[in-house]
């Protein structure tokens, strides 16, 4: 198979792709309409036919880290909504990889590199 009559074939998926995706939301609005979900958790139903139709409500908190600090200041630590995390920085460990050998070969034991998924992208008309 050549490499022109693969891409037209991913341009076909891709696009039924995305029409599958858009017929699927307009379903779930229509499911929603009927068995509305909880504002926040799971919620289930069982069919007529058997199967079971589970809706999940979730709410997302968008929070100014240091307003809450300061509002909270006083709570006892374990009151505190709020958690501290340390996590590696990819940009840095990328650049240390690249640029600095000698830094690497010591923090290389801690680090576990794997391939990620490999993107493939096409346009038609090569724009």
């Amino acid at each position: 198979m050549n490499i022109d009559k693969l891409a037209a074939e991913w341009l076909a998926a891709k696009l039924a792709e995305q029409n599958a995706t858009a017929q699927r939301i307009l379903i779930e609005e229509q499911i929603l309409k009927v068995c509305p979900a909880k504002e926040e958790g799971a919620s289930s139903t069982t069919l007529a036919n058997g199967m079971k139709l589970t809706t999940t409500g979730k709410l997302n908190y968008k929070v100014n880290v240091d307003h809450m600090l300061n509002l909270c200041a006083g709570w006892d630590l374990k009151l505190r909504p709020v958690k501290i995390i340390t996590q590696a920085d990819e940009t840095a460990l990328k650049k240390i990889r690249a640029e600095r050998q000698d830094l690497w070969a010591q923090i290389a034991p801690a680090v576990t590199i794997t391939p990620a998924k490999t993107a493939v992208k096409i346009v038609e008309g090569g724009e």
